[in-house]
C-alpha cells in the first residue's frame, strides 16, 4: 500500500487529522480552578473575626489591668509600636506599598484624637465596669451628631433625634444606677466624658480626612501609626512614668518585677499584653475588610453583637465588679440603648440615601420622602 493510498483511506474512513496546535493540548484537560471561598464566606469570616477580636481586645485590656499593670497609656503605646512595626515589615517584605500620606499637621491632629480616644477609653475601662465602658460607646453616636451639627453641615429629622434620645435614656439609666450603687465614681465619669468626646472627633476625622486626602483605610492607619507611637510615648511618660496621677509608676512596676526575677504574674501579664497587640491588628484588618465587603451599616449592626457579647463576658469574667442592681441596670440600659442605636442606623441610612423609612412607609402618605432639616 502506497503512502497516498493510506492517506486517502484515512480521509475516507475517519475524522480529519488534528492540526498542529491541537497536538499541544493535553489529552485530559485540568478542571478550572475556582476560588476556595465565595464572597459570602469572606463576609462571614470578617463578621466572626470582627466580633471576636473586638470582644477579646476589651477582655485582654481588662486582664492586663487585673494582673497588676494599671497603665493604660503605656499599654496603648506598646500597641501603637506593634502596629507601626507591622506596617514597616509589610513594606520591607514588599507585601504592601503605601500609596499616600497625610500632611504632618493633619497627622498630629488625627493621632492626638486617636490617642485620646484609646487612652481615655482604657482609663474608663480601668475605673468603671465593662458594661459602663460599653455603654459609653453608645454615647459616641449622639456626641458625634452634636459635633457635626455645630461644626459641619448635617441633615437630620425628628426620627433620628428620637432614636438618639433613646440611646441617651439607656445610657443615663444604667449610669445613674451604677453611680447610686457606688460602681461609678466622679473620676470614672470624667474619663468617660473625655473618652466619648475624643472618640467622636477621631471618627469624624477618620471619615473627613480620608476623603479629603483620598487615602484608603489601611494607608490612613499606617500613616498615623508612627505619630501615634511617638505621641503615645510622650503621654505615657508624662502621666505614668512619674508620680503625677498616682504614686505607683511604670519604672516602679518593672523594678518590682525585676526584683521578683520576672516571675509571679509578669509572664501572664505579658501574654495578655501580647493579646492586646494582636487583637488591635485584627480589629483593624477585619473592620476594613467587613466595611469594604458590606458597607458601614452592616458593620454597625455587627457592632451590636460585639456589645452584647462584651457585656455578657464582662459580667461572667469579672463578677466582683457587678451586683444584682447593676446587672439589671446594665441589661435595661443596654437594651434601650441598643434599640435606639438600631433605630438610628435605619433612620440615618434612609435619610442619607433619600429613601422612605419604616415610619414613613407605615404612616406617611405614599412613599414620599420627608425633606431633611
Amino acid at each position: 500500500m502506497s503512502l497516498n493510498t493510506g492517506l486517502q483511506g484515512t480521509k475516507a474512513g475517519s475524522a480529519p487529522l488534528p492540526g498542529l496546535s491541537a497536538l499541544n493540548e493535553p489529552l485530559v484537560k485540568e478542571p478550572e480552578k475556582k476560588p476556595m471561598l465565595s464572597g459570602a464566606a469572606f463576609v462571614v469570616i470578617y463578621i466572626i473575626g470582627s466580633i471576636m477580636s473586638s470582644v477579646l481586645i476589651v477582655l485582654c485590656n481588662k486582664e492586663v489591668f487585673e494582673n497588676g499593670f494599671p497603665f493604660p497609656l503605656t499599654m496603648s503605646f506598646i500597641a501603637y509600636c506593634f502596629t507601626w512595626l507591622y506596617y514597616q515589615l509589610l513594606q520591607v517584605s514588599g507585601a504592601w506599598t503605601k500609596k499616600g500620606d497625610l500632611p504632618a499637621i493633619e497627622n498630629i491632629k488625627v493621632a492626638l484624637s486617636s490617642i485620646g480616644s484609646i487612652s481615655f477609653m482604657n482609663l474608663c475601662l480601668l475605673t468603671n465596669t465593662v458594661a459602663i465602658y460599653q455603654i459609653c460607646k453608645f454615647a459616641v453616636i449622639p456626641c458625634t451628631l452634636v459635633i457635626q451639627a455645630c461644626f459641619f453641615t448635617v441633615k437630620t429629622n425628628w426620627r433620628v433625634i428620637t432614636s438618639l434620645v433613646l440611646i441617651l435614656s439607656g445610657v443615663g439609666w444604667s449610669s445613674g444606677m451604677s453611680f447610686e450603687s457606688g460602681k461609678l465614681s466622679v473620676q470614672g465619669i470624667i474619663y468617660a466624658i473625655l473618652a466619648v468626646i475624643t472618640t467622636s472627633m477621631y471618627r469624624i476625622w477618620q471619615e473627613t480626612k480620608q476623603k479629603e486626602f483620598k487615602l484608603g483605610p489601611i494607608d490612613f492607619q499606617s500613616t498615623m501609626s508612627g505619630w501615634q507611637a511617638g505621641l503615645g510615648l510622650l503621654a505615657a511618660i508624662a502621666t505614668e512614668f512619674f508620680p503625677v496621677e498616682k504614686d505607683y509608676t511604670v519604672p516602679q512596676y518593672f523594678a518590682k518585677v525585676q526584683a521578683e526575677g520576672f516571675g509571679g504574674k509578669f509572664p501572664i501579664t505579658m501574654m495578655w499584653l501580647a493579646g492586646v497587640c494582636l487583637m488591635a491588628l485584627t480589629v483593624n484588618f477585619t473592620s476594613f475588610g467587613l466595611i469594604g465587603k458590606t458597607g458601614p451599616i452592616a458593620y454597625a449592626v455587627v457592632g451590636h453583637a460585639k456589645t452584647v457579647l462584651t457585656i455578657i463576658m464582662g459580667i461572667l469574667l469579672f463578677p466582683k465588679e457587678e451586683d444584682k442592681a447593676t446587672i439589671r441596670a446594665d441589661s435595661v440600659g443596654c437594651g434601650v440603648a441598643m434599640f435606639g442605636v438600631i433605630a438610628y442606623g435605619h433612620f440615618e441610612y434612609c435619610l442619607q440615601n433619600n429613601k422612605p423609612d419604616i415610619f414613613q412607609k407605615t404612616f406617611g402618605k405614599g412613599n414620599g420622602v420627608e425633606p431633611a432639616v
